[in-house]
């Protein structure tokens, strides 16, 4: 997110660019809403057209590379860091449930533990591939010149947009939890550049929400199947 005075961005690119983010992360999460909870349409079945537009988007970039984006390692330095910071956070998130909510601590596992393991298994194939590669490598990718020299406000502004993507599910818990764990990866992705310590990161915080007893708020009441 980084370029020269040369490389700066006129206004009208920076306005298709800024009109282009809004539709993206805005306008179809809200048209998605719409079609999951007024036309009861599966969220998976809903995902589908918004999905093919962001890899048509991704094709149409020739400066984007999701094979190069997907070569970024990253550090066991990193890593290190990843698991402490998820041990101080995560820690204290599940504290908070077993006091404030004792009841719901644990009651996934404990009521349903063959569908817990299974979602353990599949959240990160199924949902955190997809949103990292959309709300971290896309992103950052094709708006890194809106916020050239202000990294903190492209942090901010991904947070933001990646929340209201869980207008889905109707309830300001998701909206909130969504937030801060997005500050939390999109400060990791602008740090390492690298999807795999993103997806490794998100996916701790994610089983451990499902885990814990705070599943039910990702949930949008129109079954899947």
């Amino acid at each position: 997110m980084t370029s020269s005075a040369s490389d700066a961005p006129d206004a009208g690119f920076r306005f298709r660019r800024w009109a282009e983010m809004l539709v993206l992360y805005l306008g179809l999460p809200l048209a998605m809403a719409a079609v999951v909870h007024r036309g009861h349409v599966p969220l998976l079945l809903a995902l589908m057209p918004v999905l093919g537009l962001m890899v048509v988007l991704m094709v149409a970039d020739r400066s984007f590379s999701m094979r190069a984006a997907l070569n970024r390692g990253f550090s066991l330095r990193e890593l290190g860091l990843i698991l402490a910071m998820f041990a101080v956070l995560g820690g204290g998130l599940a504290y908070w449930v077993y006091a404030v909510e004792p009841a719901s601590f644990l009651s996934f596992v404990r009521a349903r533990p063959k569908v817990w393991l299974f979602v353990m298994l599949a959240y990160p194939i199924m949902s955190v591939v997809t949103q990292e590669i959309i709300y971290r490598v896309f992103y950052f990718h094709r708006y890194r010149t809106l916020f050239a020299g202000n990294p903190a406000l492209g942090i901010v502004v991904n947070s933001v947009l990646f929340s209201f993507g869980h207008i889905l599910f109707w309830n300001w818990p998701s909206i909130v939890l969504t937030f801060f764990g997005s500050l939390i990866f999109a400060w990791r992705y602008y740090r390492t550049q690298s999807f795999w310590a993103v997806a490794i990161e998100h996916t701790l915080y994610g089983n451990l929400v499902f885990t814990i007893g705070l599943g039910g708020y990702f949930f949008t009441g129109v079954s899947n199947l």
